[in-house]
């Protein structure tokens, strides 16, 4: 009896097109992949700078490094051509980080997403520093 009501659900839903879905509800038409980078601008200054990869691995962020936890990472190049490096647990809990923290990660090109930020932190985590946010595919 329960399969008979579930095949009547679902042959209800596909008939009024609750159960259809178009491209915009796709995961992968969330984020856009960028060949060239993401551009990023810092809130406080206005300051441009490119992200060119992302990744994800475990990483310490705390004075006890006994256990790693999962870590979200990018690479970051200014204008100047300066590479750089942040990480955190979470996109709003990133710090600046030497290369040897992120060395390990698992790296896939730079993705946009129109709700993309990364907070970063000062080094003990109490303050923001600055906020990046995306302002889509680099030309």
């Amino acid at each position: 009896m329960r399969s008979l009501i579930f095949a009547a659900m679902v042959a209800l839903a596909l008939s009024s097109g609750a159960a259809r879905s178009d491209d915009t509800d796709q995961p992968e038409t969330l984020f856009k992949s960028c060949p060239k980078g993401v551009l990023f601008k810092a809130d406080e200054s206005g300051a441009v700078v490119t992200v060119i990869r992302q990744g994800s691995g475990k990483a310490c962020f705390s004075d006890d490094c006994s256990q790693l936890q999962a870590a979200t990472a990018a690479e970051i190049v200014t204008k100047d051509g300066e590479h750089g490096f942040i990480a955190g647990p979470m996109l709003s809990y990133m710090f600046a980080v030497e290369p040897k923290i992120v060395k390990d990660f698992k790296w896939r090109p730079a993705e946009t997403a129109s709700t993309t930020f990364y907070t970063i932190r000062t080094d003990d985590g109490s303050d923001v520093d600055f906020t990046l946010q995306d302002m889509g595919c680099a030309p």
